[in-house]
């Protein structure tokens, strides 16, 4: 008579590859198409000016990074007695930057800077002192979370020359 016994026991070289395996796995990257709107709100709350900046981004580690603008001339000055104008260029425009993006079930986290600098109209509101340009900026730094999917306004400031705002509008979409 022959007796058969199988026994789960698993090789111990095979369980350190195993376990070894699982412990070093990394959560498997997702991408997504990142909108981001940035808005100008009148006094009625009325969108006035909208400009979106789009990038694709991933669960992976890094700084994804939107830079859009202009460089302007600046008067500062005569050189001496001659008639040579001294000048300093100034950059102005729009700079975002997205870094350590992860998600939360549903929802979409990373910490997100947003830079927004320009020159003031020439509209009669405090538009120049003394001859001189008047520079806006608003800066936001912040770890956001927003749904899938669904436009969040993540940051928002009131306009220094009327009762208007700006903000920052995200939405997130993932990519199959």
């Amino acid at each position: 008579m022959v007796l058969m016994c199988t026994l789960g026991i698993t090789p111990v070289w095979m369980a350190g590859q195993d376990a070894g395996a699982n412990a070093s796995a990394k959560p498997p990257e997702h991408f997504y198409k990142l909108n981001l709107t940035l808005e100008d709100v009148n006094d009625a709350g009325k969108v006035v000016n909208t400009r979106t900046y789009v990038a694709t981004i991933d669960t992976g580690t890094g700084t994804r990074e939107i830079r859009t603008g202009a460089r302007v001339p600046i008067v500062t000055g005569e050189a001496g007695n001659s008639s040579v104008t001294q000048w300093q260029y100034i950059d102005v425009g729009v700079n975002f930057d997205v870094r350590e993006v992860k998600e939360q079930g549903e929802k979409l986290g990373f910490n997100l800077t947003a830079d927004v600098s320009s020159i003031a109209s020439d509209d009669g509101k405090a538009s120049s002192a003394g001859g001189h340009p008047v520079i806006r900026s608003n800066k936001w730094q912040s770890t956001v979370l927003i749904p899938i999917g669904k436009p969040t306004v993540v940051f928002s400031a009131d306009d220094l020359d009327d009762k208007g705002k700006m903000q920052v509008e995200v939405t997130a979409v993932k990519v199959e």
